[in-house]
């Protein structure tokens, strides 16, 4: 009796494992992509924002006042070359100082706008930069930069918490 045995000679090749891709069928619905971030809404107008601008490049000019491009928080809070800004503002240990007054979290303020609109707010938080205030009447939150406090876009009242 003869036995016959064979081995294959190709096993240790390696060869390609084969992917399929799949195409989307014609009666399939599109797929849905997610949902991504809520869109910025900036308080700035156009016209605000050049004259931040033309405002630091008079500072990176000025010999008095040297600025460090990339650290805003090293910017002084009135430079002499600018007459728009009239409120002195900064942020200190978590706490506003505004137009000669202290605010701090939880506190209840007037905020009112260059369109004489008066709001009900009550700061919810002090950043670095800037203030979140809620408004009384509908919750919404709203972020204050202090270039806008110094600038006199928005003007900051004391208000009872009754």
């Amino acid at each position: 009796i003869e036995l016959m045995v064979c081995f294959p000679l190709d096993s240790m090749e390696v060869k390609p494992i084969m992917t399929r891709k799949l195409r989307r069928r014609p009666n399939d619905p599109v797929p849905i992509p997610d949902k991504r971030r809520k869109p910025l809404n900036y308080l700035l107008t156009d016209e605000q924002i050049m004259e931040d601008l033309r405002t630091l490049n008079k500072q990176l000019k000025s010999p008095k006042h040297p600025v460090s491009p990339s650290s805003p928080d090293h910017m002084p809070t009135t430079p002499v070359e600018a007459p728009s800004q009239r409120y002195e503002a900064r942020i200190e240990e978590g706490k506003l100082y505004y137009d000669k007054r202290w605010y701090h979290k939880g506190q209840a303020i007037y905020l009112e706008s260059k369109e004489n609109t008066k709001i009900s707010c009550v700061i919810s938080s002090v950043g670095t930069n800037e203030i979140w205030v809620r408004k009384t009447s509908d919750s919404t939150k709203m972020r204050i930069y202090l270039g806008q406090l110094q600038r006199g876009a928005f003007v900051i009242r004391r208000r009872s918490a009754a």
